[in-house]
């Protein structure tokens, strides 16, 4: 992957650290804060953070991949600030999502926002070193923590490009129910559906006449309907223990768990099973501050014993892209996936989307606009879509002539529902010996829950993040679909780490790549469970709330509470407003640097955001909207337009 890359690491960022952290388990030396960066290929700097140190000399010097990574954009007004991840998550939206409808905002247990920066850092680098080992030179990347932020508020944004408000939903879903944690006799079960298929499922097996109101058939009226749906559904798992609610959820394939306490992970049978090692390290010493790193975020293995011939990378001079000639195929729904393939689009890829006869379900999510759902436009930009019924053998033999000469596989199916289908590792192998297969899931392949269906609350639930994130000592998921957002963005580092290692030598052999979404949310909690406790606290106003990084008196507490948040954000040392979504459309930051828009075939203008990283030369760039999926007759691959080169007054995202 990255074997023979020198990485040098300078920064007090904790997304610094933890992007060499992640380098490092693809195969690259890394070393630590030293000034002399001879002998390294790509250099990882904060420049806010008051270490400046070389960082303008080797930004200018054109010899090293410089990857920069600072709280804001260097045109944002609030640049040249080191904010720190609680200040990014009030200031980005992210804190005003976390917590419970009536209760106050709540900071994200994890550096969400340091965590998600070091992922898309280390994946723009993967990048760059593909483009360098393909005669493209070197270049500077720039990532901003604000930019990840929004770039997480996919399941929020809508209801604002609605102009509706979009608060917060505790445990619940915006766009779904029932999604949400309900008591069972001995604790707390989180259960989650997200078809009418899995709603008539779980409603037979609860066999309780008031399900069958009129009001709770359509998705639309469940949401609407929610307070009484689930006083409903927690009136049935009050009667049952949890793990036999379990059960029920996991024999129907309705996804569900319990919440999982940090104290409780090492005993967890999955983390248990799956990481057997550190499980007794942590039996043995407790969680420490390196514990995290012996959970890796992605596993590779080679698809097949069948070796072929690679097909040649193609990086015309033409086109920028970095992954001009790459074929991507993505069978994915919802976020993991999806993420993983828009951003793959976004640097040059050339990807289709697989979707079942009628479509990914998201697509019908509320709002939207022309029967396509703003979340499902923000999740799939740039790919060409096909309708693929997978029961049926021609639309099979369709898939493995797409399959053929692609060059990435990335799916989050069930485990082992694509081997049902007839493709297996070995198969897959047998119809492209070169095809990097790139398979996420909520417990990965080897699995204690070989048959239990994963959603993003539910891995949040039983990996530590929702106890480490809490509103009024009751245990609460993050807002933003952490989970879900995290393994695709592992997903996405390990593909891009793979392709730049295939750039370098031409390689007859094929790639396996395992995401486990609960592996990567585990390593997120532990991180953040081995540093030292986060001061601070969340402060009412008079129009909402702020942030202030330190401990406050009574009397400061009620003067904040006569004062707009603006206005106690100014007069309060170490006080930042905690921003609604809905008021991201007011922001010029937020207008200037993220927002951007893409049109659909029919040329309709739709809001998406801009990636919240920037390689100087060869930018990721998002142009346009997919239509509904076409049928194999309709259906003719077009590459990608080539990625359009920025002009001066273009804004870094």
């Amino acid at each position: 992957m990255l074997d023979g890359v020198r990485v040098l690491a300078c920064g007090a960022r904790d997304a610094v650290r933890l992007c060499a952290v992640l380098l490092e388990q693809a195969g690259a030396c890394v070393g630590f804060d030293g000034a002399d960066a001879t002998g390294y290929d790509v250099i990882v700097v904060s420049s806010d953070s008051g270490e400046t140190g070389g960082i303008a000399g080797w930004k200018a010097g054109g010899t090293h991949i410089v990857c920069d990574i600072t709280a804001t954009g260097p045109q944002d007004s609030r640049a040249g600030t080191a904010w720190t991840d609680a200040q990014i998550q009030a200031m980005s939206g992210l804190m005003d999502t976390t917590g419970f409808t009536q209760g106050a905002p709540v900071r994200i247990g994890i550096p969400l926002t340091e965590i998600t920066a070091a992922l898309y850092a280390a994946a723009a680098i993967a990048a760059a070193v593909r483009v360098k080992r393909l005669g493209g030179g070197v270049q500077n990347i720039d990532v901003t923590l604000s930019g990840c932020a929004a770039n997480a508020l996919t399941t929020f944004l809508p209801a604002v490009f609605a102009r509706r408000m979009a608060g917060r939903v505790g445990n619940r879903h915006p766009a779904s129910a029932p999604w949400n944690g309900y008591r069972t006799r001995d604790g707390w079960i989180l259960i989650c559906t997200s078809t009418d298929e899995q709603w008539r499922k779980l409603k037979l097996a609860a066999d309780m006449p008031p399900l069958d109101d009129a009001r709770f058939a359509t998705l639309a009226g469940r949401v609407r309907h929610v307070d009484e749906l689930d006083a409903l559904l927690e009136s049935w798992t009050m009667t049952l223990g949890t793990e036999e609610c379990v059960r029920v959820c996991e024999r129907i394939g309705v996804a569900a768990g319990p919440i999982v306490g940090m104290h409780e992970l090492a005993a967890e049978p999955n983390f248990r099973l799956r990481h057997a090692a550190v499980a007794h390290a942590i039996d043995t010493a407790g969680v420490g501050a390196q514990t995290y790193r012996q959970v890796p975020v992605f596993t590779e293995s080679p698809l097949s014993e069948v070796h072929g011939v690679a097909r040649p990378d193609l990086h015309a001079s033409g086109n920028p892209a970095p992954l001009a000639g790459v074929k991507v195929i993505e069978i994915g729904q919802y976020t993991t996936a999806p993420l993983v393939g828009k951003h793959l689009a976004a640097l040059g890829a050339e990807v289709v989307k697989i979707e079942p006869p009628d479509g990914e379900a998201a697509r019908a999510w509320a709002p939207g606009q022309g029967g396509t759902s703003y979340f499902f436009a923000l999740n799939n930009t740039d790919k060409q879509t096909l309708a693929l019924d997978l029961k049926q053998e021609a639309d099979r033999a369709h898939l493995r002539e797409l399959l053929a000469d692609a060059d990435v596989l990335v799916e989050n199916l069930r485990p082992g529902a694509l081997a049902k289908l007839g493709f297996t590792r070995e198969t897959l192998g047998a119809i492209n010996p070169t095809l990097i297969y790139c398979s996420i899931s909520g417990f990965g392949m080897a699995s204690a829950y070989p048959s239990r269906p994963a959603f993003d609350t539910v891995i949040q639930a039983m990996s530590g993040l929702m106890d480490l994130t809490r509103s009024d000592g009751i245990p609460v998921k993050t807002g933003a679909s952490g989970a879900d957002i995290l393994g695709g963005q592992a997903a996405l580092f390990a593909i891009l780490a793979r392709l730049a290692g295939r750039a370098r030598r031409a390689s007859g052999t094929g790639a396996f790549i395992e995401i486990s979404m609960q592996d990567v949310a585990a390593w997120c909690a532990l991180f953040a469970a081995g540093r030292s406790p986060v001061r601070g606290e969340v402060l009412a106003c008079l129009d909402g709330h702020v942030w202030i990084e330190r401990e406050t008196s009574d009397a400061e507490r009620e003067r904040c509470a006569g004062l707009p948040k603006a206005r106690a954000a100014q007069q309060m040392a170490s006080a930042v407003p905690v921003v609604r979504v809905d008021e991201l459309l007011h922001d010029g930051n937020f207008l200037a640097d993220v927002l951007s828009a893409a049109r659909d075939e029919h040329g309709g203008f739709w809001p998406v955001l801009k990636p919240p990283y920037r390689l100087a030369k060869t930018p990721a760039c998002v142009r346009g909207i997919p239509g509904a999926p076409r049928r194999v007759s309709e259906f003719s691959p077009v590459p990608p337009a080539p990625a359009r080169v920025p002009v001066p007054e273009d804004r870094p995202a």
